[in-house]
């Protein structure tokens, strides 16, 4: 990977874009939703960030829509009617995407995509007591109505500090990128470790540019070592500072400490090549199953899936479920609170998944290592939460 004079920030986060945090409150949850006649088809809509002139939205929200018709077909005996509305990826056509909606008979809305457009979807939707399950991984506008698709920084720290953990790597140093999300990622690793035993020892913070990184890396090296640190999470990805970071850190004596990554490495194959982060550890879907969608997909739409389409899935295939469910107990809630966070989730197509009462994503990951260039299967996702949710 070459590096520019100031890296360009693309708010990646396992998935490549994403998406705005907001400081509006979400609506309160309803515990009562409207009943639901479930001998007829239940209307589904699909926000999709088309209808721009961007070509990256079109392409995103033409994935999302493909690998939702895909869910769609795969719902045996359950009827429903999707009906997908284009956003543009704006709040404002986002809001009215789902006043239509409402008015044409949504009961529930999977979508939109952007942390913006679904806070301005969300009292829409609340309005007429409709769940809207987002594809955001943003957990600040989780809540209430909302329900959020998206791995979050949470749910990967909880996986990686239990894994370091269980190794006997107990004493976490931390290095992310300055800013809201770097910061938002640190947290996420400090409640990770007061929940499993682990303590964050040291934390390192620095400008997201060349000079930033060259900066305070001695600081950020001189902090790790004096701590103790025996395992260092990052939490930038390889579209940041991810690459310079680790090998200048590696470069200044940080080189017994296990490195970790907050974000998927293997997505760039000039990361997964670089000395510093051979032998480190990051999580990621379960492999096989993320293999099966990708093949289904090229063969039914001739291309590669977008990253983001496994969520629009993951959404249809939860209605589906929720519906199934409410029918065979006779019930007319499929969509109340108590099943949407049912503690044995779901299952995705890149493993199961669960919806916490706070309205954030709960999703299974592998612990994968970087050997020789490739990402190797260190400790496989689990496959069931347990009745219990444990």
């Amino acid at each position: 990977m070459s590096f520019i004079r100031s890296f360009k920030l693309a708010g990646a986060f396992l998935i490549g874009l994403i998406i705005a945090a907001c400081d509006t409150p979400p609506p309160a949850e309803n515990d009562n939703p409207p009943s639901l006649d479930l001998s007829q088809p239940v209307r589904v809509a699909l926000l999709t960030p088309t209808g721009s002139n961007d070509t990256q939205r079109e392409a995103i929200g033409r994935a999302i829509a493909n690998a939702a018709e895909m869910a769609h077909s795969d719902l045996a005996g359950i009827e429903i009617v999707l009906s997908i509305y284009p956003t543009a990826g704006d709040p404002a056509q986002a809001a009215e995407a789902a006043r239509q909606a409402l008015d044409e008979g949504a009961a529930i809305i999977v979508g939109p995509l952007f942390g913006l457009a679904t806070t301005a979807v969300a009292p829409v939707a609340a309005s007429g007591d409709v769940p809207v399950l987002s594809l955001s991984n943003n957990p600040e506008i989780a809540g209430g109505n909302v329900y959020i698709l998206g791995t979050t920084y949470s749910s990967v720290a909880e996986r990686l500090v239990g894994f370091t953990a269980a190794r006997g790597l107990s004493r976490l140093g931390v290095v992310h990128p300055e800013g809201v999300e770097g910061e938002q990622a640190r947290r996420a690793v400090a409640q990770a470790a007061d929940a499993r035993n682990a303590e964050l020892v040291a934390t390192g913070a620095y400008p997201l540019s060349i000079e930033g990184i060259t900066k305070t890396a001695m600081g950020i090296a001189d902090s790790m070592r004096s701590a103790g640190a025996d395992a260092v999470i990052f939490t930038d990805g390889p579209t940041g500072g991810l690459n310079y970071a680790t090998e200048t850190l590696r470069g200044l004596g940080v080189r017994d400490a296990q490195f970790v990554g907050l974000q998927r490495w293997d997505v760039s194959p000039q990361a997964m090549a670089q000395p510093g982060l051979q032998g480190g550890w990051f999580a990621a879907s379960d492999p096989g199953l993320q293999a099966q969608f990708e093949q289904r997909y090229l063969s039914q739409y001739g291309t590669q899936p977008h990253p983001l389409a496994g969520l629009a899935y993951d959404g249809v295939a939860a209605v589906g479920a929720l519906i199934a469910e409410a029918k065979a107990e006779g019930a007319n809630d499929p969509f109340s609170t108590a099943r949407l966070t049912q503690p044995q989730g779901f299952a995705g197509v890149n493993g199961i998944f669960r919806f916490r009462a706070d309205g954030t994503s709960d999703r299974a990951l592998a612990i994968f290592e970087v050997r020789d260039g490739a990402a190797q299967v260190l400790d496989p996702a689990r496959r069931s939460f347990g009745a219990s949710g444990s």
